[in-house]
């Protein structure tokens, strides 16, 4: 199984920014029909490296991943959708994780917490009117007593990745220029 996720990562490296349909066609198939739930997880995720030139394509193409029954793929998809998303505040990537946020799985809660602050990050109030509503979920899931600590966890580094250098530095995986940075 190592072997395999590491070749879901190479895959997604090799390709990172491409948006290869080859690509993207294998890391789907091995994400739905693999028998091991990390290598499933990998491929999902790399899946956000390949479209992190088009963030526009990845929530149509992990939409129904992030409703699969297995939680490492619904993980994925979280981190996914961060990954390739990540600064541009797009709705239709925060309306696929809202509902993640709620998940029955701690660490898919995680996950979506963690990838909602990507897609977030350098936004305001004006350019993405939900982030006052995620930032508020992020202080009340840290305070909260009863909530699981892997979630707690996750809501910590998402306020830190969110606030990160005083709001002015970002995520991105390309250059000021356009080249790919990975």
């Amino acid at each position: 199984p190592v072997l395999r996720m590491c070749g879901m990562y190479s895959v997604g490296m090799a390709y990172a920014g491409t948006g290869n349909n080859k690509a993207i066609r294998r890391l789907l198939h091995v994400a739905v029909s693999d028998v091991n739930d990390d290598v499933r997880r990998a491929a999902v995720i790399s899946i956000g490296f390949l479209l992190f030139n088009a963030p526009e394509q990845c929530p149509n193409v992990v939409s129904l991943l992030s409703e699969s029954y297995n939680s490492h793929v619904r993980y994925g998809a979280a981190l996914a959708l961060g990954i390739s998303c990540a600064g541009s505040g797009m709705k239709e990537a925060l309306n696929i994780l809202e509902p993640m946020i709620n998940d029955p799985v701690n660490y898919v809660r995680q996950g979506a917490l963690l990838a909602s602050a990507m897609v977030l990050v350098q936004q305001n109030d004006q350019m993405c009117p939900k982030l006052k509503t995620f930032k508020d979920l992020f202080t009340k899931t840290m305070s909260d007593k009863h909530e699981d600590v892997m979630v707690k966890f996750g809501a910590i580094l998402a306020q830190g990745m969110i606030n990160a250098g005083g709001r002015n530095c970002t995520i991105s995986m390309r250059t000021q220029y356009g080249h790919t940075n990975v």
